[in-house]
């Protein structure tokens, strides 16, 4: 029995790979649900937005474009917070548009 090189493993590896790539490209990547980025604000915000305590405020029923505006803020450093300031440059504006959505329709 004889072993492979190591390039000829390299280029088998990258055969492999070459040849998963058209299943995938024409994909349309899809974005997470509101409720499901939203359940990540729950550590600070509360169990569906709804806060705590009155030194965090709550995102449950806020007004949707002002929630947009903030997070947008917060993103492009327009807005002062050490955390947000972080956690908004991860969101595109479609998953903030979804965030808001989501927080907006809770009563």
């Amino acid at each position: 029995m004889t072993i492979p090189s190591p390039a000829l493993s390299s280029r088998m590896l990258l055969c492999i790979l070459a040849l998963s790539l058209p299943a995938q490209a024409g994909t349309t990547p899809t974005i997470a649900t509101g409720k499901m980025l939203g359940d990540t604000c729950a550590s600070c915000h509360g169990t569906r937005g709804k806060s705590f305590d009155e030194y965090m405020p709550s995102l449950a029923g806020i007004d949707r474009k002002q929630l947009i505006k903030a997070m947008q803020d917060y993103r492009g450093d327009r807005r002062a917070s050490v955390v947000m300031n972080r956690i908004a440059k991860g969101y595109s504006d479609p998953e903030i548009e979804a965030i808001a959505d989501y927080f907006s329709r809770i009563k």
